[in-house]
């Protein structure tokens, strides 16, 4: 009558009733229908996350600077963007995230660059758990690692374009891919994975945290006039006033519209880049100045 060993488990909220859900569809496909009513003990009860945090400016700044490139990819679209881990590459490595789907990365020259910031990324309704698709974007800092991850796969000689995954597997080492050799993406499981050991064994948290950063740093700037709460939720992907219009327009919104989601996104930026804002201002200076160089 009652499930609970999955009460045992580190599973997000919701992710039981899901549960359910899935074994009832699966049941139903073979004609069997499940009339039985289960009976969940504490369904919203999540003893591992009692004692969970987000972690703060020193804490994403150490997480970030241990990581390795692709795992700091991995960190920043969670954090700095809100997409979760199935949107990087979806549970059997077959799809996710691709170079495409993020429309103001170019790659001209051999150089992938970045022609209008904050950089738009679109989740495709393939890879929302909702079901429907919408997009959030990138920071600055989020930004800069997705480009210097590109520009490394590019000098290694890995041919990029529109269809190539953004983050891919390392196929220098083929032969220990076992089941995935041969599919494009990781697998949800290995983005986890990965995400996991950089907090390891410092931190205890959840890869999910990160998205819990990320939605109560647009909390924050939400509360200080920074950002509308339509576009917060957008961002995170969930169902609103936004995704309405967006659906019923086909995927297509005003332009007016996402300029303004835009601004709004970089007003926000200096709450979700909190490990850039604290570092030293002639740190800060020098770079501009660079940039401004390079441009």
């Amino acid at each position: 009558d009652h499930i609970t060993w999955m009460e045992e488990k580190e599973y997000a909220p919701g992710y039981i009733e899901d549960f359910v859900k899935s074994v009832k569809s699966w049941l139903r496909h073979f004609d069997v229908e499940l009339r039985r009513k289960l009976k969940i003990r504490n369904q919203d009860f999540t003893p591992t996350l009692q004692d969970e945090r987000v972690p703060n400016a020193e804490e994403m700044s150490e997480i970030l600077s241990r990581a390795t490139l692709r795992a700091s990819v991995m960190i920043s679209l969670m954090a700095k963007s809100g997409v979760r881990p199935e949107v990087i590459g979806n549970h059997d490595g077959t799809d996710g995230l691709r170079i495409k789907d993020l429309p103001d990365v170019v790659i001209h020259q051999g150089i992938a660059k970045c022609i209008n910031t904050p950089n738009r990324i679109i989740v495709r309704r393939e890879l929302s758990k909702a079901r429907h698709q919408y997009f959030t974007f990138s920071t600055s800092s989020g930004t800069k690692k997705l480009l210097a991850y590109f520009n490394d796969r590019l000098t290694s000689g890995e041919p990029l374009h529109g269809d190539s995954p953004v983050v891919a597997p390392d196929y220098i080492y083929k032969t220990n891919r076992g089941n995935n050799k041969g599919k494009p993406f990781l697998p949800t499981r290995q983005v986890s994975r990965e995400i996991r050991n950089a907090f390891r064994p410092r931190f205890k948290w959840r890869p999910y945290v990160l998205r819990a950063y990320f939605d109560t740093e647009l909390l924050i700037a939400e509360s200080k006039g920074k950002i509308a709460h339509d576009f917060r939720a957008f961002f995170m992907g969930h169902k609103g006033t936004i995704e309405a219009r967006y659906t019923t327009n086909k995927g297509i919104l005003p332009e007016i519209l996402i300029k303004e989601m835009r601004e709004s996104f970089k007003r926000s930026e200096e709450f979700l880049d909190l490990e850039v804002t604290q570092e030293d201002p002639m740190l800060q200076q020098k770079e501009q100045m660079q940039e401004t160089i390079r441009n």
